[in-house]
């Protein structure tokens, strides 16, 4: 339930910064048919780490978010630690479009990360990811 919710409110946040008039969203249509390949991309991954691991985790993400942030298609990258399980994280991407994540995915901080980070998660918490298109000013 809870991660229904945070997922909720991150959508909200996402779209609370769109305004829409009837000619926006008639050019902002257009801009979407072509298709998702020119859509914002946005990405929700709930995480839960082992308790031994929590430092070590957070500071290799700080250190993969520096190099993200400076990405040319990345659009907002952070993770948020849960209050009630200090364990559990919310892991959230914004990029200008689906291409510009998949060269994220080529970099070599994200794959320095993904080996800094290997076996520290919880193999009993089955991950959640929420991955949406975004039609500027249709929300």
């Amino acid at each position: 339930m809870k991660h229904l919710l945070i997922t909720a409110v991150c959508c909200l946040l996402l779209m609370s910064g769109c305004n829409s008039s009837s000619s926006d969203q008639t050019a902002s249509q257009t801009t979407c048919e072509a298709g998702k390949d020119s859509m914002k991309y946005a990405m929700n991954l709930y995480r839960k780490v082992l308790p031994e691991h929590l430092e070590a985790y957070k500071a290799s993400f700080e250190k993969c978010k520096v190099e993200t942030l400076k990405e040319p298609g990345c659009l907002a990258y952070g993770m948020y630690q849960s209050y009630t399980d200090s364990t559990e994280f919310l892991i959230f991407e914004v990029w200008a479009n689906k291409g510009a994540h998949n060269e994220h995915g080529k970099t070599a901080h994200l794959k320095q990360h993904i080996q800094e980070i290997k076996g520290m998660g919880d193999s009993s918490f089955k991950p959640n990811n929420v991955m949406v298109y975004i039609c500027p000013n249709v929300n």
